[in-house]
C-alpha cells in the first residue's frame, strides 16, 4: 500500500505537469537516493509517467 506522502506527491505532479510523457533527465542526487528499486542512474532519461508508475509500486519489505 502506498504511503500518504507518495499519494500526495503523485497528485501534485499530476496536477502540475501538463504532459506526463515529457522526458526528465535524472540528476546525480536523484539517482543516489536510497530506497529506490527502479534502477535509475545519473543522466538516464525517463518519462514523468514512468516515474509516477515507479513511485506508486508496492515497496518490498
Amino acid at each position: 500500500m502506498a504511503s500518504t506522502t507518495k499519494i500526495m506527491t503523485a497528485i501534485i505532479v499530476i496536477e502540475e505537469i501538463e504532459d506526463l510523457n515529457q522526458n526528465v533527465k535524472i540528476s546525480a542526487k536523484a539517482a543516489g537516493t536510497g530506497g529506490s528499486r527502479l534502477g535509475i542512474h545519473k543522466d538516464d532519461e525517463i518519462t514523468v509517467n514512468d516515474l509516477l508508475y515507479g513511485l506508486m509500486l508496492c515497496s518490498r519489505k
